[in-house]
């Protein structure tokens, strides 16, 4: 988080965040449709009834409040805070105007709101950062027992670093002698994300420190001492760096093949048109990281508009790496029309770096909807060209296509929250281009104003490149909410996240293939419900 716009530097334009917190059934063939090879009917599976909420999340029903993505009761809500598992229990923390909130669940889906963990003070604010368990109790602060350290960004003289700690995650208090890593004078130094580096015994936190990162080390979570820096000239600069998250991930699921990827979220900027975020994977020794490949490489982690500040879960007794992040962009962080509340966190998703085109990819899947599935409706083998029209009506689901295309085919993909006559989102691929993307241009979202008084131009087409080699089958997942589209394709090579708001009878669903012949493997809708009642 950040606290003053006016520290933002001249080489930086649109930074973002200081100034807030400082002031605060059948498928309908359409008519080009080619006939249908093999069942293209429906083939319904029986219902799966969702499980009860977890301690009944309670939210007000809205026309842009999301089903099954968290969002706040009321107020803002921002970068997710201090993700860890402890006492079995997922936390969720999460920014509000410079205190951590808090909830906590059995299953990253359904959530149960706790009081404010870290609140602000007039001296300080609570800004964005990490939790850890201490299991050994190296911070000498938990009487021998194990317990759960927070760390996060205060302001009382400048941004620094201090902890707060929990016997029980639901009690925190101050540590005395705070702030553990003062300011040496940096206007940006802030979003700690801490970790146990097991093969030199010490705790790593990773600093934001403009635009690049700054990496401490400690024995006890209180001294720390400087490590090294990363950042400068790799990547991209065209905003202040923020949110760093630092951790291993085994190469094709080979535990001998570890790598480490550095993820940092970059600001709202002119170049990018709005905020962003980047990954890059290579090796730490428990000091320094260092990079693979080119130094100016650029992997931008979700080519939508809309995640930031994505955080992993430590402690994840799955032994996997999942994280979530804030749903929405700096150009216009609290200016959506959904009246007493504002922002909403992606759906969790599960990391793995995997070999694709030759280079290892930071891969993301969505975690598991099974639990939220009220029905699911599929079909099987059927092809198309022009506009198909699929006889499922929704503003709440997640599809799963797996589809293969003619040469002939310029663009191929999904229309969610069609009208039928024109407004929709669309996700797909255009192989002649190598390209995907997801287009939000024609969803009939009016302008939003930008935090900085302007307006955006909402309704954008953003693209990445992909593979599109010809021949290949290839998946596309979308998850559609009341106010979201996030999609995974190529098995989450390609992730895309926007925020839609839109009139809520656009409910339609669409397939379509321009130029050439789309082949349907396999479809499935699943609806799902809700994770909050009123």
């Amino acid at each position: 988080m950040r606290v003053h716009d006016q520290h933002n530097r001249a080489s930086m334009p649109r930074l973002g965040r200081r100034g807030f917190l400082a002031g605060a059934g059948l498928l309908a063939l359409g008519a080009c449709t080619r006939s249908p090879v093999g069942s293209p009917g429906p083939r319904p599976a029986a219902p799966t009834a969702a499980p009860a909420p977890d301690a009944g999340l309670r939210r007000t029903a809205d026309r842009y409040r999301p089903r099954f993505h968290f969002t706040p009761p009321s107020g803002n809500l921002a970068d997710p805070n201090g993700l860890v598992h402890f006492d079995g229990e997922y936390h969720l923390f999460h920014q509000s105007d410079g205190s951590w909130s808090h909830a906590v669940s059995a299953d990253r889906w359904y959530w149960r709101d706790l009081p404010t963990a870290v609140p602000s003070t007039e001296a300080s604010l609570a800004l964005s950062g990490s939790a850890v368990v201490d299991h050994h109790d190296t911070s000498g602060l938990f009487g021998g027992g194990a317990g759960l350290v927070t760390v996060f960004t205060s302001t009382a003289t400048g941004e620094a670093q201090s902890i707060a700690t929990s016997p029980d995650g639901r009690t925190f208090t101050p540590y005395d002698a705070n702030p553990v890593l003062p300011n040496d004078g940096r206007t940006d130094f802030r979003d700690p994300k801490v970790f146990r580096h097991q093969a030199t015994g010490r705790w790593v936190m990773v600093v934001a420190t403009g635009d690049q990162v700054s990496l401490f080390g400690s024995a006890d979570l209180r001294d720390w001492e400087h490590l090294s820096d990363f950042g400068a000239g790799i990547g991209l600069h065209s905003a202040v760096w923020e949110c760093p998250d630092l951790f291993p991930l085994p190469l094709d699921g080979d535990p001998a093949r570890e790598k480490w990827v550095l993820h940092v979220s970059v600001g709202d900027s002119d170049a990018t048109e709005g905020s962003t975020a980047q990954w890059f994977v290579g090796d730490f020794d428990g000091t320094t990281f260092v990079r693979d490949g080119d130094p100016a490489a650029v992997d931008v982690t979700d080519f939508g508009q809309d995640f930031y500040a994505a955080q992993t879960w430590s402690d994840d007794p799955t032994g996997g790496r999942t994280w979530l992040g804030w749903m929405a962009n700096w150009r216009y962080p609290y200016q959506a029309p959904t009246g007493d509340w504002h922002g909403a966190m992606s759906v969790p998703r599960e990391l793995a770096l995997e070999t694709r085109q030759g280079r290892p990819r930071l891969v993301q899947r969505p975690l598991s909807t099974e639990p939220l599935r009220a029905g699911t409706t599929g079909w099987t083998g059927f092809e198309l060209s022009g506009v198909t029209t699929l006889a499922h009506r929704g503003t709440t689901f997640e599809l799963v296509a797996t589809v293969s295309w003619d040469d002939a085919v310029e663009e191929v993909g999904v229309r969610v929250r069609s009208d039928g006559a024109g407004a929709h989102v669309a996700t797909g691929l255009r192989p002649r281009d190598g390209q995907v993307f997801l287009d939000r241009s024609a969803s009939g979202t009016e302008p939003l104003p930008a935090r900085d008084g302007s307006t955006v131009a909402f309704g954008r087409r953003t693209a990445a490149a992909g593979d599109t080699t010809p021949g290949r089958t290839y998946e596309i997942r979308v998850l559609v909410d009341t106010s979201s589209v996030e999609v995974f394709l190529d098995e989450g090579q390609n992730v895309g996240t926007n925020l839609v708001f839109t009139d809520p009878a656009h409910d339609g669903v669409e397939l379509y293939a321009d130029g050439g012949a789309l082949t349907v493997h396999a479809l499935e809708i699943h609806d799902l419900e809700a994770i909050w009642t009123t």
